[in-house]
């Protein structure tokens, strides 16, 4: 599943996101970087839908000492810093799936 997702303990307007997938394969879920980098959620503390105005929804995930933001998009405009149209119902199914693994 694609996503789009941010490391760091706040996002807003100006932050600049970055592309990838998340993976399920054999109980292990991974996001794997655009640049085929992979950040193992093998420590998922918190998984939590937050509602960022004129952002749209997204989930905010703990994964041990790490805070990421992700969200799975129906459009994804890579220019400037980047314009997403987020896929609500696409989103909630993945949070429902970290929320299954934590």
């Amino acid at each position: 599943m694609k996503i789009v997702y941010h490391f760091g303990n706040q996002i807003g307007f100006d932050t600049i996101v970055k592309k990838g997938t998340i993976t399920d394969a054999e109980s292990q879920i991974s996001i794997i970087g655009s640049d085929k980098s992979e950040y193992k959620l093998n420590n998922i503390k918190e998984v939590k839908f937050v509602k960022i105005n004129a952002l749209g929804t997204m989930i905010r995930l703990t994964n041990g000492n790490d805070v990421i933001y992700l969200t799975v998009p129906r459009i994804f405009i890579d220019k400037g810093t980047g314009f997403i149209i987020v896929n609500y119902f696409a989103t909630k199914k993945l949070g429902k799936l970290l929320m299954e693994q934590m």
